[in-house]
């Protein structure tokens, strides 16, 4: 069966990102009143999988060894069938 999973990726609260402090700062000093700037990253991926669970796990897998850097980032899978 397949699955259509997306995986949003962020930096963890607390951790810096040079990338969203710049973009954040230039925003602000074009006078918008933004206090808070979040990135993310999000991959979509159509996967064969014998079931959601296996579709599930494997999805966590990439994410873990691939996809994320588990130590400063988080992320969240949507799996849905095809």
């Amino acid at each position: 069966m397949l699955y259509n999973i997306d995986i949003e990726i962020t930096t963890r609260q607390g951790v810096l990102n040079p990338e969203e402090k710049a973009i954040l700062q230039a925003l602000q000093g074009h006078e918008f009143d933004i206090s808070n700037l979040i990135m993310s990253k999000k991959f979509y991926i159509t996967l064969e999988s014998a079931n959601k669970q296996e579709a599930e796990k494997k999805a966590q897998q990439m994410c873990e060894e691939f996809l994320a850097n588990p130590i400063i980032q988080d992320y969240t899978i949507h799996i849905k069938e095809a």
